[in-house]
């Protein structure tokens, strides 16, 4: 039975949250939402910095493994001579440096989950004998004839196409299906803009508890409303993290913002330049934000709702709150179109 995680869904132990509203990020937590309970493997694919643990981490709290370990693999931070170790474990003296025996990383989540990140950066022969967990639920720590039974859900993360490797013989096809029971897909920020000025106000929160920074000005909004964030969701917090300690308090200006986002402090946008409590200037500028993507659209509802992540009927009701009114914002929708 699909588990009720709320939209603001946590791993509670972290107090992690995703963030966002928009279509695209609703889609995202209907599907943990109807994955988490299965104890099938999920294969979670996105860029850099799109939350890939962070969505790990809620399919674990949210699953009947919550409360056993989950055990974090980077695959990418091994050498290929000690990934294996790293998984299975090892005897003493399987290997020069193994002075003692070490239980590795499947032992350690027994009962529990192991997530893999940057599966992709497994070496051929780690990806057969973890086919061989997979179908079996069994090992052999390197340098050992011990066969050790295991009862472990395996969640793996990549920001590689998967099927590419496979055609060019960098991955198993066979440990790909494996992996691949079931699938999330992580949507990069650009796709999702609609949820920048609560990520914006999350972070703050996050950063500034004390609430000594109170916002930010009309030019540092339209500097982050209009970077492309190669590096996602990351690249924001870390960018909010940033101008909130060079602002130390009242608002963030642009010069506060890292120097990446700074040069587009002066991109077109027109806002007022009074300064304003932070839920005061948010409403402002998503306002201004869905003006300016309608007008980039040709007044399109459709498209503009599709580029800015939200379903039609989402953005009527917007326009509507805002006080837009006639052919900016059109007439009410028939229906919700998705």
């Amino acid at each position: 039975m699909p588990l009720d995680i709320p939209l603001a869904a946590a791993a509670p132990a972290l107090g992690a949250q995703l963030v966002g509203s928009t279509a695209v990020m609703q889609r995202l937590l209907e599907r943990v939402n109807t994955i988490a309970a299965s104890d099938a493997p999920v294969l979670i694919a996105g860029e850099s910095g799109t939350g890939k643990e962070l969505v790990a981490k809620i399919l674990h709290e949210h699953s009947s493994r919550q409360g056993r370990p989950m055990v974090v693999v980077n695959c990418a931070a091994f050498p290929d001579t000690l990934i294996e170790a790293e998984l299975f474990g090892h005897e003493r003296g399987a290997f020069t440096g193994a002075f003692k025996k070490r239980e590795g990383r499947f032992k350690a989540a027994h009962e529990g989950t192991l997530f893999l990140d940057e599966v992709s950066e497994l070496p051929l022969q780690a990806q057969a004998k973890l086919l061989r967990v997979l179908q079996e639920g069994t090992f052999q720590p390197l340098g050992s004839n011990e066969t050790v039974k295991v009862n472990v859900r395996i969640i793996s993360a990549t920001h590689q196409p998967l099927k590419d490797l496979v055609a060019t013989r960098r991955f198993r096809e066979d440990l790909f299906y494996r992996l691949k029971v079931l699938d999330v897909r992580i949507p990069p920020l650009r796709e999702r803009k609609g949820d920048i000025p609560a990520l914006v106000e999350h972070f703050i929160a996050r950063f500034a508890p004390d609430r000594r920074v109170t916002g930010l000005t009309p030019r540092a909004w339209a500097a982050i409303a209009h970077h492309d964030y190669p590096g996602n969701v990351r690249e924001l917090e870390h960018a909010i993290h940033h101008a909130v300690v060079l602002a130390g308090s009242g608002l963030v200006d642009v010069h506060h913002l890292p120097e990446e986002l700074g040069a587009d402090g002066d991109a077109p946008i027109e806002v007022s330049g009074e300064l304003q409590p932070l839920a005061q200037a948010m409403r402002q500028f998503e306002r201004e934000y869905l003006l300016r993507a309608l007008e980039e659209c040709g007044g399109n509802r459709s498209q503009t709702a599709g580029r800015l992540g939200i379903s039609r009927k989402n953005l009527w009701e917007k326009l509507r709150a805002h006080g837009v009114q006639g052919p900016r914002g059109g007439d009410e929708p028939a229906g919700d179109d998705g």
